[in-house]
């Protein structure tokens, strides 16, 4: 058509142009758009929280958690038994700024109190029995209530200053990284074989305070202190039976370096790239015709170092690093080393120990929300301890695998070989003990 205003000699040309450049579309076919990031496979949300349940306020928050861990030994050892622990955790959390996302607190929101009331049935003395020194269970505690914490804390939420006070154990914030979490095994679960009478390790607890510095977003420092001698009054304050034979006394002072390189391994809650074939899900690679994100089981990087003093001995160093190893294993997986040593050898049962590592998630392809746990231990025992044997270390293997079922349910059958047990104060044969940790929360 015609325009009005321009020559035709004009119009002609411009007309062809457009018609061309109208074919050429079409040929080509429609603009590309960049492709989105699918949503991540993730588990089944499970059953509702603990606030959910109770239809809680947003400024209060409950959380239950149940763990069980029958285990026997069908060979080796003393004696030949089986054993069941479990525990039950409540914690709960009052604070104005639960319900609300960090970056609108006012300063009334940082603040909130803390309380964790812990349960522990069944028999805790199976390692003893069968003739291991370090416990083969996470939960290897004695029967009844323990007080694990009640105290008032500040978190900084998007900025830098953290602190809490009251009764307090030391782990989580100090000693345990999250890979560790994913074992059975006491001297791996948490703690590294931190041996120290009377330390308040969870569930234990003492009257103690912490500050944590964010001095960047990789980089942090949390100093504590811990009164030692009320560990064992607070540990029977419930009724439960002592747990310590002789305490110290005195009190504990900790001072611990986090750095966390995102260019190390992602970060926790990652999805992780996968690509859907035939057999399941596997780990991403081009070409992929069905790509997808997987919800990430795995911590972050990690490298922890921290030191420990008392006012009645010398203390102790201990440390751990946590990173992706490039195995083409699974759809990720964490390499971890970690290790712990007290100069003075008499305050302490193990005073060295070495371990490491390797978890991986989604090893089966019809699996890709699983987790596969291997770990390797070695504790170098005190020689002045009368053990009535020559053997001076106690070596651990533990094999294990976490199927994830939904949000709230995991279980773990788990396999270990304890190399020269010496509880029993006599040369026994190697260990080997087989059980499933069931880990429920709400």
């Amino acid at each position: 058509m015609p325009v009005a205003g321009l020559p035709t000699r004009i119009q002609r040309p411009a007309a062809r142009l457009a018609a061309l450049a109208w074919l050429l579309a079409q040929a080509l076919g429609p603009a590309p758009v960049a492709a989105e990031e699918p949503e991540p496979l993730a588990l089944p949300q499970g059953w509702q929280m603990g606030e959910q349940l109770l239809d809680l306020p947003d400024w209060l928050e409950l959380k239950l958690t149940f763990t069980a861990e029958p285990m026997g030994n069908p060979r080796g050892g003393a004696r030949q038994r089986a054993s069941w622990l479990g525990q039950t955790n409540a914690a709960l959390s009052i604070g104005p700024g639960l319900g609300r996302p960090p970056q609108h607190w006012r300063e009334l929101d940082h603040w909130s109190l803390n309380a964790t009331l812990t349960h522990t049935a069944g028999d805790g003395r199976f390692s003893q029995e069968i003739g291991a020194l370090i416990p083969v269970q996470q939960l290897a505690y004695p029967s009844g209530f323990l007080l694990s914490e009640a105290s008032i804390s500040r978190s900084s939420g998007d900025g830098w200053l953290t602190f809490k006070g009251g009764i307090l154990p030391m782990d989580p914030d100090f000693i345990a990284a999250p890979v560790l979490g994913f074992y059975v095994h006491s001297a791996f679960n948490d703690t590294l074989n931190l041996s120290l009478n009377a330390a308040p390790i969870s569930p234990y607890a003492a009257l103690g305070g912490l500050v944590h510095l964010q001095a960047g977003p990789e980089l942090s420092l949390r100093y504590g202190w811990f009164d030692l001698s009320s560990t064992q009054s607070i540990a029977t304050w419930l009724g439960s039976p002592n747990p310590f034979k002789a305490v110290p006394g005195g009190t504990a002072q900790v001072l611990q370096l986090n750095w966390t390189p995102s260019g190390l391994a992602p970060a926790a809650g990652t999805p992780l790239p996968a690509c859907r074939v035939a057999s399941g899900v596997v780990r991403r690679r081009t070409p992929c015709r069905q790509a997808l994100a997987v919800q990430n089981q795995l911590p972050g990087a990690l490298l922890s170092l921290g030191g420990y003093s008392t006012s009645r001995q010398r203390g102790g160093l201990y440390g751990s690093v946590t990173l992706r190893s490039g195995l083409p294993l699974g759809l990720d997986e964490r390499l971890w080393l970690g290790g712990a040593w007290a100069p003075d050898a008499s305050a302490s049962l193990a005073p060295t120990f070495l371990a490491g590592g390797l978890v991986v998630q989604g090893l089966l392809p019809s699996r890709p929300l699983d987790v596969l746990v291997l770990g390797a231990g070695r504790a170098g025992l005190n020689p002045t301890q009368p053990l009535g044997w020559p053997t001076r270390y106690e070596g651990m293997l533990e094999l294990g695998y976490q199927l994830r079922l939904n949000g709230g349910l995991a279980l773990q059958p788990t396999v270990q070989w304890i190399l020269n047990p010496s509880g029993a104060g006599q040369p026994l044969p190697g260990i080997l003990t087989a059980g499933l940790q069931v880990n429920l929360s709400f």
